[in-house]
This record gives structure tokens, sequence and C-alpha cells, in this order.
């Protein structure tokens, strides 16, 4: 196929992090594989001759006033061009369905009616996870919605896996397991006003307080309120948030033996995507991961804070039953990286045709 024919995408990513899980990595992907040729700008277009050739305008969780004027000009373009307007979401973002403990909620009030109207002026939402689906087809007048799963690049993590440096650190840190929590803010009421509010870690601080001789707890990115007094004084191990670029190599010379991920149980937590499995899984770390819809893949899950230690006993109980874990998980995540042709495949179905057409393949 020559250069002139490949489908011509436009992106217009949102924040750091989810950008490029969303967008720019299945971009480069694409790119890379001369299977269409994608771009992307964070600034508004306002160019006509930029739309002229486009296939497809990939917006991710615009939200504003200005961002919906500007779409209605995109919108009103469409008419007289070919190209497809699809908007993507990985989160719950109408604020009645969102934790009080999260810092967003603030953030995105009343953004929530121009959200949904930019999304009904699209020909399609991509969004993360089938419940997520399912929210914005009963939440919208929206009925064009796919599911374009997050999927690690193995470009970018799949290196990381060693199971001989696995095993060696549990054999060292036998006598105190490393148990890892890598995740951001937005699961913890950081006590901004008023009192405490029930977070994504209420029902396991407890245990993991009652439990800080036995295990060496570890927290990248943020951690609850009342560990505070425990960090300083170095017996809960903490590190702020990583770059992306070394992020995976980070975790993987942390010495860890086993990771957990609580949730609180709501709507905004089962439409989440199961990113900290698969970055565990891609690592070799057996992962506990909250009993919900979240975690479907994940094969340790808990309801409570003592189911939680009671896993994590169970998985470390020998060098027999913890690489048991680990290579479930890492089989487990083989299906998901984004270099498979299914994955990256479903970009270019949504790109190139509309939801229902007998070209898609894969989604």
């Amino acid at each position: 196929m020559s250069e002139k024919k490949l489908p011509y995408i436009m992106q217009c990513p949102a924040d750091y992090g989810t950008s490029f899980w969303r967008l720019l990595w299945p971009q480069l992907i694409i790119n890379m594989r001369g299977l269409a040729r994608v771009g992307h700008s964070q600034m508004f277009i306002r160019d006509l001759l930029q739309y002229r050739a486009a296939t497809a305008i990939h917006i991710q969780r615009q939200t504003k006033l200005s961002q919906l004027d500007f779409f209605k000009k995109v919108h009103d373009i469409k008419k007289r061009m070919s190209f497809r307007l699809i908007y993507d979401i990985d989160d719950v973002i109408f604020t009645q369905d969102m934790p009080d403990y999260n810092l967003a909620k603030r953030e995105l009030l009343d953004q929530g009616v121009y959200a949904k109207e930019i999304m009904e002026l699209c020909d399609e939402i991509t969004v993360s996870t089938p419940f997520l689906r399912d929210y914005y087809l009963k939440n919208t007048n929206q009925k064009n919605i796919s599911v374009l799963p997050n999927c690690p690049p193995l470009f970018w993590i799949g290196d990381h896996f060693n199971e001989d440096r696995i095993l060696r650190n549990y054999r060292t840190h036998i006598a105190k397991p490393r148990i890892l929590y890598a995740g951001s803010s937005s699961h913890f009421h950081l006590f901004q006003e008023g009192g405490e509010i029930p977070d994504d870690f209420t029902h396991v601080k407890e245990v993991i307080m009652a439990n800080v001789d036995k295990f060496k707890w570890i927290f990248v990115g943020a951690f609850p309120t009342a560990l505070i007094n425990l960090i300083k004084a170095g017996i809960v191990e903490y590190h702020p948030w990583m770059r992306l670029d070394v992020y995976p190599s980070f975790l993987a010379n942390l010495q860890v033996n086993m990771c957990i991920a609580p949730l609180q149980e709501n709507d905004f937590n089962r439409a989440k995507s199961d990113l900290k499995f698969l970055e565990a899984a891609a690592l070799g770390l057996p992962i506990a991961c909250q009993d919900m819809c979240t975690y479907s893949i994940a094969p340790i899950k808990f309801r409570t804070g003592e189911e939680m230690i009671k896993r994590i006993n169970e998985t470390l109980e020998s060098e027999e039953t913890f690489l048991a874990a680990s290579r479930r998980a890492r089989t487990l995540l083989e299906g998901r990286w984004l270099e498979r042709e299914e994955n990256i495949g479903k970009y270019l179905d949504v790109y190139c045709y509309p939801l229902g057409h007998p070209m898609r393949k894969y989604v």
C-alpha cells in the first residue's frame, strides 16, 4: 500500500500518563509498522487544510466549555469532509459518580455537561473497560461505544522481567517480604478539609499498620495519611512518583516480592482499568487485587484487609507457591501486550470503520 493511501489519523491527547496508554503508544506502533499515518497535537488546530485528508480524529477526555466550543466547529467541518470524530475516555468523569476523596472531583465540577455534549457530537466513544462502556451507554445519548483495553507495550516494560532476580529477591527478603503499592494520590483522602472520609485504603490501612514488623510496606507515588509517622520513622518505605521512561526499571530494582491493589467498592472504581495488575505481572510480581470486576483477570483477590494479609501469606509461603503465582500472572498478561496484532488492530478498526462495519476484525 502506498503512503498516500494510508489512513491519516489526528489525535488530541489529554494528560501526561493516560495519553501514553490510550493514544501515544498505539500511535508509535501504528506508525512504525506503516499501518497508518498518525499525528497528534495538544493545540486546537483551526486550519481547515489539516482536516481535509483526515480519516479520523481521536480526542481524549475533553471537558471544558472552550473545548466544547472548538469541537462544535470541528463537527461542522466534519459535515463537509469524510473524517470520523472519536472521543476517548478511561474514567468516570461525571462528578455525581466520583468519590469525595478523589481530588479530580473538585476540578471537574460543572464540566461533565460539556464533556457529555462533546461525546454526543462524536461518531463514537472509545473506553478502557466493559463497565465504562455500559456506564456511558446509560449516562449519555451516545450509542456507539467500543472497548479499547489498556495494553502495556512490550518495548516499555516487557524487558524488565527476570525470574532469577525475582527468586533471588524472594530468598533475600524471606524474613521480611517487601510489599509494594504504586499509585497516585487520587486513591487517598488527604484531609484537605473536614474530617476523614473513606478512601481506597480505609479497609486495609489498619492491617498494614498491624503488620509492619512482618512486612516491609513500600509506597510509590502517594500513601495513606495514617502512615505518615511510620514513613517519617523509616518503618514504611516511600518513594515519589517516577518519570514514565524510568518507571519500569525503578520498580524492577526495588526488590519487591509482591504487590497489592486495594479499592473501595464504587462505580468509579468498577469502571477503572487493571493497570496495577498489568504492571505487576509484566515484572513477574504476584499481586493481590480487590475482588471487583476491575480485576477480573487477577487470580489473587481479597475483599477485606484480613483477607489481603492471608493472600500475601499464602502466596509467599514457599518458593513453589511464590513462583507459581509469578508465572501465572506473567502468563495471563501474554494476551495483553500492545504489540499483538489483535490489540493494535482494535485501534485501526475504530479509526477506519464505523461500529458494526463488516470490515472490523477485532472490536
